[in-house]
């Protein structure tokens, strides 16, 4: 009676389908080494924007504080011994200087956003032009050996023998 031994059908699929999409001289360990870096990269660039998004957000609400302060001193009436139209011309300087420091303000977030978004640009750039460096370092021997064996199976003219009919 013949035995069957059982300890590896759970791995006769994998086994089948990894010869069958096998590639000549392609190292797995070093493809997985490769996405693992390529895992790395996206999750430092992801971390980058949220540490930087959480940075615009605290400064953009300190912004807003500091407009509706601004915004209430401005509706705030004190009295004074000015004259109406000196009281106008001292809101009208008031305005023009939280107006001012508005567009001040709207600038910063401008850059702490621009500057968020370029580092983590700059992490992924990183990652992509090494990757290629990579690629093309991983290529090259393979490369060398698909051309040698077509070199192989090229026929030469020097080894070509006429037959005369």
């Amino acid at each position: 009676m013949a035995t069957t031994n059982h300890t590896n059908d759970s791995q006769a699929p994998a086994n089948y389908f990894a010869k069958l999409f096998q590639v000549p001289g392609h190292d797995a360990h070093a493809f997985a080494e490769f996405q693992q870096r390529n895992l790395e990269a996206l999750n430092a660039a992801n971390q980058t924007l949220a540490q930087g998004l959480q940075t615009v957000v605290q400064r953009q609400g300190e912004i807003a504080r500091q407009s509706v302060r601004q915004f209430q001193d401005l509706l705030s009436i004190k009295p004074t011994n000015a004259s109406v139209k000196q009281t106008l011309v001292n809101r009208i300087d008031e305005a023009k200087t939280a107006y001012e420091k508005n567009v001040v303000d709207a600038r910063e977030l401008n850059d702490l956003i621009a500057k968020v978004g370029s580092e983590a640009t700059d992490i992924l750039n990183r990652r992509v032009v090494a990757s290629l460096d990579e690629i093309k370092a991983a290529a090259r021997p393979a490369a060398a050996a698909v051309k040698e064996t077509t070199e192989a199976a090229q026929p030469r003219t020097a080894d070509r023998v006429a037959i005369v009919a």
